[in-house]
């Protein structure tokens, strides 16, 4: 009997006035709710003030969460689920082992970010890889997906029409991401990374407002059980789906991406889980509209189709996810589903973890 799951959509990644947004709480509160989301989580660069002045919690019917982002040249990383600020100014494996011993998940943000807004080139990246002790990365970074293709003589055309250069998360991030995936579970997050600035010296003419972007990428949970009202028991499950990767990637400026899945075993294993390899083991990928999809293992496409779903066979072990476009468009990204080698099965082991970092 398949499992069922209570699907919740976010925005992650956000900046108001106690960093660098241009946005107080309140108004991005506003934003998020008339955007119809459910939950957003703050992350403002190298403070927890909104969580000091007491803006987590339920706002007229959306959870807000507060993190923040760990700011060093070395790169940049969410902290979330801790109270304390994390110190930025050490090398940046020493930063998410702090995280780790601190009960809190680490995103790496933007690991791929290189953009050159006028003469100067802004790089973001990722400098580290030797070590693979973080939650998860941002796989889509919609902030840095537009910014990428910025051209100083193009700026308008580039603010009034942003999503035609919207292009999806870059496909040597991705293949980094399978590779890391074989490794260990390492859970993909989609970010909006909105600061809602103003192009001009006088910040009228903003780029992304708030509103805007909240409608764009989400990463979308499942939870076991739905939002309780409470609290502490809410953030839990928030971070709890987000731990464990069952979540997934929709741009949903497209189409409302809500109702996707890709399951095992008759849905008893979801995006996230580890199971053991059987010879008659199935997946089954559904998606609310036709679209293309395509299922790859250990990161090589297997098979792709275009329609709203497919039952099929797993010949094999390997780390197994889903990617669907929609129009020829980048829509929907999934977490993997880890599939082990069982012992009693003379196909090679996997080094997977039983549980994520």
């Amino acid at each position: 009997m398949s499992r069922a799951y209570y699907e919740y959509k976010g925005a992650i990644h956000i900046h108001s006035t106690y960093s660098d947004g241009s946005g107080e709480v309140n108004e991005i509160v506003d934003a998020a709710r008339n955007a119809g989301l459910d939950f957003i989580i703050l992350t403002d660069h190298n403070t927890l003030k909104a969580k000091e002045l007491g803006w987590e919690g339920w706002r007229n019917g959306l959870l807000v969460l507060v993190g923040d982002e760990i700011t060093q040249r070395g790169g940049h990383c969410l902290a979330l689920g801790l109270d304390t600020h994390v110190w930025h100014l050490q090398h940046h494996r020493a930063i998410i082992d702090e995280i780790k011993v601190k009960g809190g998940l680490s995103f790496i943000v933007h690991p791929d970010g290189v953009w050159r807004p006028f003469f100067r080139l802004h790089d973001h990246r990722w400098k580290d890889w030797s070590f693979n002790s973080f939650t998860g990365l941002e796989v889509w970074s919609y902030m840095f997906d537009w910014a990428s293709k910025f051209r100083f003589y193009e700026v308008w055309k580039l603010w009034q029409h942003p999503d035609d250069y919207i292009s999806g998360p870059d496909p040597a991030l991705l293949k980094h991401w399978d590779r890391l995936c074989r490794e260990c579970p390492v859970v993909g997050i989609g970010g909006v990374d909105v600061h809602a600035k103003g192009l001009d010296p006088y910040g009228k003419v903003v780029v992304f407002p708030y509103a805007d972007l909240f409608r764009t990428v989400r990463t979308h949970i499942l939870l076991p059980a739905p939002f309780s009202g409470h609290f502490s028991t809410d953030v839990d499950a928030v971070l709890g789906a987000l731990r464990a990767g069952r979540c997934f990637i929709g741009y949903d400026l497209l189409a409302d991406t809500t109702g996707f899945r890709f399951t095992l075993v008759d849905g008893q294993a979801v995006m996230g889980d580890t199971i053991f390899w059987t010879p008659d083991l199935t997946a089954e990928v559904c998606v609310p509209r036709s679209g293309i999809i395509t299922i790859l293992r250990d990161g090589v496409p297997l098979r792709e189709i275009r329609g709203t779903g497919e039952t099929f066979s797993l010949d094999t072990p390997g780390v197994y996810r889903a990617e669907v476009r929609l129009n020829e468009r980048p829509w929907i990204y999934s977490n993997p589903i880890y599939v082990r080698a069982d012992v009693s099965v003379t196909t090679p082991d996997f080094p997977y973890r039983e549980t994520p970092p």
